[in-house]
């Protein structure tokens, strides 16, 4: 039997509750392969299971070793949470942790490149010649933990190249282990949806492991988007916005998740002031990017063109009801919509407001009157909590000087967008006096 049949075999003892069998097998994967750190992680648990939380630590504390080494940083990273779990002051992990923060920061601008410590010696060599699946009771769980709790010898990590850890990285150290430690850990099956299109969100998650699809309903059907694999961050905008999410997230495969909740937040950010503001600047990171690859007005140009043009945007958050265009007066800037809504509206000559629509991700305001000179013909108000990046009026003026085709895309839109405002405000009684006389000719005619 593989080492990949034994994995199977061990989950199917696993979800029986069979932990003593289970522990067995898996140890068994990791005495014929060392590297196997899935089966050294589901190991540590059985040993949970079995009451033996000092050996569980010991072999999670391995297998999240064994992972740095091989720059598989996240699910280091789950080694260490589950361990912190059992153990919430066990200080080898934290060490762990330190060292993998160590590890990933050294990419982040500003980050002063400082050798981690060594990891400490091992008391086990994982020399063990007995097949573990023939052992049973404290016989077992002796050369079982001689075996989890021994180093993975290979898989040296180029030391020329960073691994990238989303949003972690940025944190301080400290903020970092504390998050590690407050944040869940889930396991998700095949067909389990882990995010509904349309629903708002107190929490972000992290893929670990596995694979996801992303589908968003189109003319009544569900049209894939694409896939999601480890490394993958979903929900922070509606988190920080409390916008809906736009697509639904359904595991393909089992895979492993980091769940942050907005509690989860909150707590760190009472020790770590800086929090909110990391969380702040790698969400609107991500609404660029998106933006970038989505909206109209960036799809004629290069990436690095692209990447220019934004950042002679500044990012502005909106607060609910707030005005970011008034009718009748002069519009300050042209605003893209990151993240959130924008509702257009306009007073009705004949008494009232008339809502004319809703700007979304990817969508301007505000460019008609930069381009004609004139006042603006709307109000434009956020609908709820709204991430936009702002381009005031003389930066516009310099850009569409530059791209033609902006100018070119944003006439366009403005030509219908004035058309649409006339169609609102026609009034209904001349429409229906049209009706009325084509039904009269008819009548008199028969």
């Amino acid at each position: 039997m593989n080492e990949s049949s034994l994995r199977e075999l061990g989950m199917d003892l696993l979800e029986d509750r069979q932990f003593e069998r289970a522990l067995a097998v898996f140890a068994e994967a990791v005495r014929r392969l060392p590297a196997d750190h899935r089966s050294r992680m589901l190991a540590a648990r059985c040993l949970s299971e079995l009451g033996e939380r000092e050996r569980a630590v010991t072999a999670y504390h391995a297998c999240a070793e064994g992972l740095l080494r091989r720059d598989y940083l996240l699910s280091a990273m789950a080694a260490c949470k589950l361990g912190l779990e059992l153990a919430p002051q066990e200080r080898r992990l934290r060490d762990t942790l330190v060292r993998l923060h160590a590890r990933a920061a050294r990419n982040v601008a500003g980050r002063a490149s400082v050798p981690p410590p060594l990891p400490p010696e091992t008391l086990y060599d994982g020399k063990v010649d007995t097949d573990l699946m023939g052992l049973s009771g404290e016989e077992l769980s002796d050369r079982a933990i001689e075996v989890l709790a021994a180093p993975d010898p290979g898989g040296t990590a180029n030391p020329n190249d960073r691994p990238p850890l989303p949003l972690f990285a940025d944190l301080e150290r400290d903020a970092f282990i504390d998050l590690v430690s407050r944040m869940g850990y889930r396991s998700i099956r095949p067909e389990e949806v882990v995010s509904t299109e349309g629903a708002a969100t107190d929490r972000l998650h992290v893929i670990v492991a596995g694979k996801a699809e992303v589908t968003r309903k189109s003319e009544g059907e569900e049209r894939t988007l694409g896939f999601l694999g480890g490394g993958s961050i979903f929900g922070e905008l509606s988190l920080l916005t409390g916008a809906p999410t736009t697509a639904t997230v359904t595991a393909v495969s089992d895979i492993e998740v980091f769940e942050i909740r907005r509690e989860h937040l909150n707590a760190v950010a009472k020790s770590f002031p800086s929090m909110p503001q990391v969380l702040a600047t790698f969400a609107q990171k991500r609404m660029e990017r998106n933006l970038m690859a989505t909206s109209p007005l960036f799809q004629p140009m290069s990436e690095s063109e692209r990447a220019a043009l934004l950042q002679r945007f500044t990012f502005r958050a909106l607060q609910p009801g707030e005005k970011v265009l008034v009718e009748g007066e002069h519009s300050p800037g042209l605003f893209l919509v990151l993240a959130g809504e924008l509702v257009v509206q306009k007073e009705d000559p004949a008494g009232g407001t008339v809502r004319l629509g809703m700007l979304r991700e990817g969508e301007v305001a505000g460019e008609i009157s930069l381009l004609t000179g004139l006042r603006a013909t709307a109000t434009v108000v956020a609908g709820r909590k709204t991430a936009t990046s702002f381009l005031e009026r003389a930066a516009f003026h310099e850009l569409v000087k530059t791209y033609p085709h902006i100018k070119k895309y944003l006439e366009q839109l403005s030509d219908r967008r004035l058309k649409q405002i006339g169609e609102a405000l026609r009034p209904a009684e001349i429409i229906d006096a049209d009706e009325l006389l084509t039904e009269s000719d008819g009548t008199g005619a028969a």
